[in-house]
């Protein structure tokens, strides 16, 4: 071989792997992807949730205009077990009652599974704040009693026995008599378990004394 051909060849090897090396895609640890950016981000705004407290998480999501009403109270309500008003109080300014009348005014839009955490949510209510949860879980009993009455039915006795006070009270601002009527229909039809029948039984007791 001449060595004009030596030089050809050697000359094209050379381009050939210029090209290749020009086109092979290479991690750079410098520049990460999008997708790698995005996780940290996500990392950081789920480990700055972890750190809220159950106050600070519900009085984010009231605030957070971004949000619809469904998707909002869905949020809420995922916080309110175990949430203390009196500490919302503290940190929000005095919007607890805020708060409970939102609740209130968007009660349909609470899912029957978010009724345990509703019944839960009782610590640090007074006064006014206490009658207008009570008012809220007086709702939604009527307007899902089998959902109300399992949750009562499947959580601690000091829990259950604060959320039928609750109901109970917020019923008796009605005839009792036809309150009785109406969940006894409903009773007809139902295959209860032996903690829902007490739960009934409880609340119709509360309705007799709802003080």
């Amino acid at each position: 071989m001449s060595k004009g051909s030596v030089f050809v060849s050697g000359a094209c090897t050379t381009l050939l792997l210029a090209v290749i090396l020009g086109c092979t895609p290479h991690a750079d640890p410098a520049s990460p992807s999008g997708a790698s950016n995005e996780e940290p981000k996500q990392s950081a705004a789920s480990t700055q949730r972890a750190q809220q407290s159950k106050e600070e998480l519900v009085l984010s999501f009231y605030k957070d205009s971004s949000l619809s009403d469904e998707v909002k109270v869905r949020h809420i309500t995922d916080q309110l077990a175990g949430i203390d008003w009196e500490k919302m109080n503290e940190i929000s300014e005095h919007q607890s009652m805020e708060i409970i009348e939102y609740l209130y005014k968007q009660r349909a839009l609470v899912p029957s599974e978010s009724f345990s955490n509703v019944i839960k949510g009782t610590a640090g209510l007074d006064g006014a704040l206490t009658e207008e949860y009570d008012n809220l879980m007086g709702d939604l009993f009527t307007r899902d009693k089998t959902a109300m009455t399992r949750a009562l039915a499947n959580m601690d006795k000091a829990n259950r026995v604060q959320g039928i006070g609750g109901i109970g009270y917020a019923l008796s601002y009605r005839d009792p008599k036809e309150v009785k009527k109406e969940i006894q229909q409903w009773q007809a039809g139902q295959q209860l378990t032996t903690a829902e029948k007490d739960v009934i039984r409880a609340l119709f007791a509360k309705l007799d004394n709802p003080y």
